[in-house]
C-alpha cells in the first residue's frame, strides 16, 4: 500500500464537503475518482498529493513516497518553453534514488512524451499538447504516485486517445484521477471510487471499469432502498407498541425502547443517504441517471441494413439540457442512429 486515508473531514466556512472518508491506493493500480459536482474530489486529491489539509482525519503514507499533482489548467511562467518547464519540475524534485540527473530526466520525459521541438515557446503549443506538458512535468520528477485531477478537460479526440495510451504504458506507477470521462474511466480505470453523501462513509468503490462499477452501485443503492422500507416496517411496530405504555422498570421493555431508538437513529442516516442531493454523478452520456428525468433511452440497440451489421449492444441515455457529439468513420451508422432516436426505424 502506498497511501491510506483515513475518516478525513474537510469543510469550507460552514459547508462541509465530505466527512469520514477513508481511502487507499496500492502500487501500480489505476484509481477513478469520481463524485457529483461540489462533493470536494478535486479538494480531496489535493489532500492525497499532500498540497491540502483535512480538517481531521489521518493520512498515512510509505517513507519515501514520491507524488507528482497534474491541475486541471495548464498554466506555465511567461516566456517557458517544454525544456525549461521539465528541467525546472526535476530540478525541484531533488535527487531521485538510481536515477539520471534532473537535466537528462527532463530530456528523457520530453522524448517519451514526444517533444520533438522542446525549446519552442509553451505559450504557442495547442491546448493537447499543454496538458501533454504538464504531464512531462510531472513524469520528470519520477514519481510513486501520478495524480491528475479531470486530466481530458480541453483535450480533442486525438489528445484523449493519447492519454488512454500514456495511462496504459505507465504500468510502474499508480495514478489516481478524477474524471467524468466515461470513456477514459472505461478503458483506464481498474477501480473506482465514487465521492457522495448518498454511501456510508462518504464513498462506494467497486474493482473494474466503469461498466463494472455501475452495475454494483445500483446494486447497492437498490438495496439501500430496499433496507430503509424494511426498517421503516419495524419503526412502524416500535411506535405502535410504545403507544399502547411500557412498563419501565423492565429490563426488557428497557432493551426494547432503547433498540427502537437506535433504528430510528438507523432510519434518519438511511433516509439522508437515499435522499441526497449530490447522489447523481454527471458521467458522460448521464450513465449513472438512476431516478433522474430522462427522455430517451436505448438498451442494447441494434441494427443491420442491407445485410451489414452497423452497430449492436449500444447504450444511451439523453437527459434535459444535454449536448452529444456523435462521432465514427464512414457508413458506422452514425445517420442510422439518428434516425432510430427520432423513430424513423425500428432497431
Amino acid at each position: 500500500m502506498l497511501l491510506h486515508a483515513t475518516d478525513l473531514t474537510k469543510t469550507y466556512g460552514t459547508h462541509t464537503l465530505f466527512e469520514g472518508v477513508s481511502l487507499a491506493v496500492h502500487e501500480g493500480e489505476r484509481l477513478g475518482l469520481i463524485g457529483p459536482n461540489g462533493a470536494g474530489k478535486s479538494t480531496l486529491l489535493k489532500i492525497l498529493a499532500g498540497l491540502e489539509t483535512p480538517d481531521d482525519g489521518d493520512l498515512v503514507r510509505r517513507k519515501n513516497l514520491r507524488l507528482a499533482y497534474v491541475a486541471q489548467l495548464d498554466d506555465f511562467p511567461d516566456g517557458a518553453t517544454p525544456r525549461s518547464v521539465v528541467t525546472a519540475a526535476a530540478g525541484s524534485a531533488g535527487a531521485v534514488p538510481n536515477a539520471p540527473d534532473a537535466a537528462v530526466r527532463a530530456d528523457i520525459a520530453l522524448s517519451r512524451l514526444g517533444f520533438s521541438e522542446p525549446d519552442r515557446p509553451a505559450d504557442k503549443l495547442s491546448g493537447g499538447w499543454r496538458k501533454r506538458l504538464s504531464v512531462a512535468a510531472a513524469v520528470a520528477t519520477e514519481p510513486d504516485v501520478l495524480m491528475l485531477d479531470e486530466p481530458t478537460n480541453h483535450l480533442d479526440l486525438e489528445g484523449v486517445r493519447w492519454l488512454e495510451k500514456f495511462v496504459a504504458a505507465e504500468r510502474d506507477r499508480a495514478m489516481v484521477f478524477v474524471t467524468h470521462d466515461r470513456t477514459f474511466l472505461e478503458a483506464c480505470a481498474q477501480r473506482i471510487v465514487e465521492l457522495s453523501a448518498a454511501y456510508p462513509g462518504g464513498t462506494f468503490e467497486a474493482k473494474g471499469n466503469y461498466s463494472t462499477f455501475l452495475r454494483r452501485k445500483d446494486e447497492f443503492l437498490e438495496a439501500q432502498a430496499a433496507q430503509q422500507t424494511a426498517l421503516a416496517g419495524k419503526i412502524r411496530r416500535d411506535t405502535a407498541w410504545l403507544k399502547q405504555g411500557v412498563q419501565g422498570r423492565q429490563t426488557r421493555n428497557q432493551s426494547q425502547v432503547k433498540a427502537a431508538a437506535a433504528r430510528r437513529d438507523e432510519m434518519g442516516q438511511l433516509s439522508a443517504r437515499n435522499a441526497a442531493p449530490d447522489r447523481v454523478t454527471a458521467i458522460d452520456f448521464a450513465a449513472s441517471d438512476r431516478k433522474t428525468k430522462r427522455l430517451l433511452g436505448l438498451h442494447g440497440v441494434a441494427k443491420t441494413l442491407g445485410g451489414k451489421k452497423l452497430f449492436a449492444g449500444l447504450d444511451l441515455t439523453l437527459t434535459p439540457g444535454q449536448r452529444i457529439g456523435l462521432l465514427g468513420p464512414n457508413g458506422s451508422g452514425k445517420t442510422t442512429l439518428l434516425r432510430l432516436i427520432a423513430g424513423e426505424l425500428e432497431p
